[in-house]
């Protein structure tokens, strides 16, 4: 029989929201700005995507894991979960062992240009607070596999490196706050809030150190160990310019591929997937240099919009995360054309929701277009055809659907001249020039939304 141990991610997502609520109301306390809605949202829309894109490609992931097990390992360790010494043994070491892969995949994610495409989604956000934890690629699971193979040759069963996989996720959720100062002893082996701040810092000395997940033990015998001195700049060298989670996957290829497609010679065509992020071919410019920077002086980015929509778009938001918990609490209950339905729709949802939270002009008809098709869709799926003559509650939670998606319309249609930004707006000389560089692009687009 094989091994079945607890989906431990997905039950611990009750435990992260409400430690996102804490970290909120000791924000109040406190008078911190720690968290602004429309990054909050992005943040966690592409953890949606993560939990469900990682339902469809998980298979494919552990595909060559599995063979590897089943025909090269060296070593028959326990794999059925219990609290004998064998298995407790056996789990322990698979973290730890777990933990040192894990050090050298992060590593490698910020030191190769195609690793560092899935990865850069983590890094986007210029906030740091609980809700970057679940700021999660939605394809990094597809390239990343191989550092994980070695465990395969020792024996460890592919559930064991999972679970292990999802403790060591879990525990880096904690670790991703400015409420937690220095942790004394523990700063010297563990992976503590401190350390961590520094890994999403952007100031030069910052830049790729403290990969570690748990131990911070590896940075300090790789090298790559950095102490936290001043308060970091959070985000990335070149700002992501964005609230759209969809977009926050697919943005660093684009940035590769127009790199690719404008080097004159075929040897930097080739180059610029494998080079360190922030290289360029010399006739572009040369490798990027990151700038100094100062945390009170930074100026993030950022798009007012009217509170309606800001709360508007969170309540839509939350009803999609609600879904995607669902599908994930009955996972087994769904096959892989379902499981990708509610894939397709949440992406979809999400980048309505992003465009709104950025005052896109496209918004104005994605949105309604996506609030007709749920409405659409709530109907269709009515098992009983005589629906007008027998109503039953799946009758009446349809007409519900439909009664929110004709409120919502109605919302849309009144603050639809509030969508006034095109592509050109984000895409001009000034959003591509590195933080510090530009003054004015922020608050015009502030007031431009207002």
């Amino acid at each position: 029989m094989d091994p079945k141990f607890p989906e431990f991610v997905t039950y611990a997502i009750p435990f992260f929201f409400l430690l996102i609520g804490l970290e909120l109301l000791y924000s109040k306390w406190k008078g911190r700005k720690l968290y602004r809605l429309n990054d909050s949202i992005a943040d966690l829309g592409t953890g949606v995507l993560n939990r469900l894109f990682g339902l469809l490609s998980a298979a494919a992931s552990v595909y060559v894991y599995w063979l590897v097990y089943d025909h090269l390992r060296l070593f028959d360790l326990p794999a059925q979960p219990s609290w004998e010494w064998g298995m407790v043994l056996t789990f322990g070491a698979c973290f730890v062992l777990y933990d040192l892969a894990y050090y050298w995949a992060h590593r490698m994610s910020h030191e190769v240009n195609f690793l560092w495409a899935t990865h850069v989604v983590h890094h986007q956000s210029e906030e740091y607070n609980l809700t970057v934890a679940l700021r999660q690629s939605a394809f990094g699971g597809l390239v990343t596999w191989p550092f994980y193979i070695p465990l395969a040759f020792l024996g460890f069963h592919p559930a064991v490196m999972l679970a292990n996989g999802a403790l060591s996720l879990i525990y880096q959720f904690w670790i991703h706050t400015r409420a937690i100062g220095r942790m004394g002893f523990l700063e010297s082996f563990m992976n503590t809030p401190s350390h961590h701040r520094v890994h999403h810092g952007k100031n030069p000395k910052y830049l790729d150190k403290n990969h570690a997940g748990t131990f911070i033990i590896w940075d300090k015998m790789f090298g790559t160990f950095q102490v936290e001195e001043e308060e970091p700049v959070y985000g990335t060298v070149k700002p992501f310019k964005s609230f759209n989670p969809f977009w926050a996957n697919l943005q660093y290829w684009k940035e590769m591929w127009d790199i690719a497609v404008a080097a004159p010679r075929w040897k930097d065509k080739i180059l610029v997937w494998f080079k360190h992020p922030g290289w360029m071919p010399e006739e572009l410019g040369g490798p990027k240099v990151a700038p100094e920077l100062e945390a009170d002086k930074y100026q993030k980015f950022d798009v007012t919009v009217p509170k309606t929509l800001s709360v508007y778009s969170l309540i839509w938001f939350a009803t999609m995360t609600a879904l995607t918990f669902a599908v994930l609490l009955k996972v087994d209950a769904f096959n892989m054309w379902q499981i990708g339905g509610v894939a397709a729709l949440a992406t979809f949802s999400l980048i309505c929701i992003g465009g709104i939270l950025e005052g896109k002009r496209w918004a104005r008809i994605l949105e309604p277009l996506r609030l007709v098709g749920i409405a659409v869709l709530a109907v269709l799926s009515v098992d009983n055809p005589h629906w007008l003559l027998h109503l039953t509650p799946s009758l009446y939670v349809a007409y519900g659907v439909v009664a929110v998606s004709a409120l919502s319309l109605f919302i849309v249609a009144k603050f639809r001249t509030t969508f006034t930004l095109t592509e050109q707006d984000y895409d001009s000389e000034q959003m591509h020039l590195y933080p510090g560089q530009s003054e004015t692009l922020e608050p015009t687009i502030a007031s431009r939304v207002a």
